[in-house]
């Protein structure tokens, strides 16, 4: 929660080259733009909600990590090295790894003109608890039950923790889900019902971050902010940033190969890769992503409810003619967690694979069989933006249709807004969910965390097998605080082993490279 993120935000954050220097110190950032104050971003997402602890939509996070920051941050250039200091400038860890202490820093202040201080941080991690505070939704709040008691004096903040899994717990708060909203924001919310809470903390942001809420039009789907000139880190250089939805990707490429003004665009149409590259006014960076597409595949569904139907659909699912729909951008992946990590197993494979498709299709329709699903309809549903690891949905969902005709199932296609289609999911009523996640932190437990497992007995928001498996939370929660690196790996190696043959709730598409356009005339990226 992408994302109940299933759209989650993309590592690339805008702030580190929208600000004069980089998040954490040194040198770099923008420079001067020429005569230009003024940088358009341009996104086939669009922002409704701007309160951090209550969405995981991405279009929403975009504008979000410009207003809002962290008490620590993953390196926007390399998310494996260690944490960088955000708003806590240090932080100790205790030798039985469950007490984190953070130094906040002095002299910051949000954009309503409230100070920094830990009792600030405090009450911000609590209302993502729900302690004293009722959200309207809490995409990312089980990701943080390890948080036990937590205690502000002065600049110090002590965070206890249930178990010991500081690791994990430090990088869950690098999340844009953590952000540190302004206490003078949230104290005005507690009278109100969590829906009027959630409008008024969108209205009224207040972060500390580079860039300040100025005009937020959803129906226009146009989100203005302006510079902070009180930054911590410096007031940045760029005056406006604008971001502005343009779902059509014909359009965005009208927007980049005709571009006058100072723009970026994050949702660059991949056909127009290579013609960019050599495009004069224009720079492309592209880079293989922390991410992974995939079919999820109800456990709880009345058509998908039976283990050996969704085993069938596994091996059903040919990724050759899926990469197709990728211009050469994207490569076949077949675990849960994303290639570009080492607990990523080139190796494995679902149950029953055989390299034969001829054989795998033979096998999927005796399980379909063995189901009692023969002939059954079955709908894929699917968003109707294009995502980042999704860019052509309708195509890439009629071409597993078509899979999947082959073992006797039929099987139609049904696209959705993506405002409605990501928040019903938790609902459980639909078997078949193309879509796919980015990581927000690096950590292979926000892949399995959310996607894959739950809390209390029940589903994550985001894990849309819906299926809750007691041994499979068991591997989970021991996963998070092996502190030894290879002994990790071979943990969450065992687990992916273990949810394609107990669970078979997802089939793992692909893993795609992502890319940004932007003017020259931008510096620091």
């Amino acid at each position: 929660m992408r994302a109940r993120t299933l759209i989650p935000a993309s590592l690339l954050l805008l702030t580190p080259f929208l600000t004069g220097c980089p998040q954490g110190g040194g040198g770099g950032g923008i420079k001067k733009i020429d005569q230009s104050s003024l940088v358009e971003v341009i996104t086939s997402d669009d922002a409704k909600v701007l309160d951090p602890h209550t969405t995981s939509d991405g279009g929403n996070v975009k504008v979000i990590v410009q207003i809002y920051q962290t008490l620590v941050r993953v390196d926007p250039g390399d998310f494996k090295k260690d944490l960088r200091p955000e708003l806590a400038e240090s932080w100790l860890i205790s030798d039985d790894a469950q007490t984190i202490t953070f130094q906040i820093r002095k002299g910051v202040k949000f954009h309503d003109g409230a100070d920094l201080d830990a009792a600030a941080c405090k009450l911000s991690l609590e209302r993502l608890l729900e302690r004293g505070f009722k959200l309207s939704v809490s995409p990312y709040g089980f990701m943080f039950d390890d948080l036990d008691a937590i205690t502000a004096e002065g600049q110090t903040l002590t965070v206890a923790l249930k178990s010991p899994v500081a690791p994990v717990v430090l990088r869950s708060l690098s999340m844009f889900s953590a952000s540190i909203v302004s206490p003078k924001l949230l104290e005005a919310t507690k009278t109100m019902d969590p829906g009027a809470a959630q409008v008024h903390v969108t209205q009224n942001a207040a972060g500390t971050g580079p860039f300040r809420l100025d005009t937020f039009d959803p129906a226009a789907k146009v989100t203005r902010l302006k510079r902070n000139e009180g930054y911590w880190e410096g007031s940045p250089t760029v005056e406006t940033v604008v971001f502005k939805q343009v779902a059509d990707k014909s359009a965005r490429g009208e927007y980049l190969t005709r571009a006058k003004g100072v723009i970026l665009c994050d949702d660059v149409p991949r056909e127009l890769w290579k013609s960019l590259e050599t495009q004069a006014g224009l720079t492309l960076k592209t880079w293989w992503s922390p991410n992974v597409g995939y079919l999820g595949v109800s456990g709880t569904h009345e058509k998908t409810k039976e283990l050996p139907l969704r085993r069938a659909i596994a091996l059903a699912l040919e990724r050759g003619p899926v990469v197709e729909h990728y211009e050469g951008t994207a490569r076949p992946t077949f675990s849960l967690v994303a290639q570009v990590m080492a607990s990523y197993d080139e190796k494995l494979r679902c149950p029953d694979w055989d390299e034969d498709r001829a054989k795998r299709l033979a096998k999927a329709k005796e399980l379909v069989k063995e189901a009692g699903a023969e002939g059954r309809e079955l709908t894929i549903y699917h968003p109707n933006q294009a995502r980042p690891y999704l860019p052509a949905p309708a195509a890439i969902a009629d071409t597993i249709r078509n899979q999947l005709k082959e073992i006797g199932l039929e099987v139609t296609v049904q696209g959705k807004d993506k405002n409605a289609l990501f928040p019903e999911i938790e609902t459980g009523q639909y078997e078949l969910v193309l879509i796919g996640w980015t990581t927000d932190n690096g950590d292979p437990d926000n892949f399995y965390s959310p996607l894959a497992d739950g809390s209390d007995g029940k589903a994550s928001a985001s894990n849309v097998s819906r299926v809750f498996d007691p041994k499979i939370h068991e591997q989970v929660m021991a996963a998070r605080a092996i502190p030894d690196t290879a002994k990790r790996i071979a943990a969450y190696r065992a687990l992916e082993k273990d949810l394609q043959a107990r669970v078979a709730g997802y089939v793992p598409l692909v893993n795609t490279k992502t890319a940004v356009a932007l003017s020259s005339r931008l510096s620091g990226v």
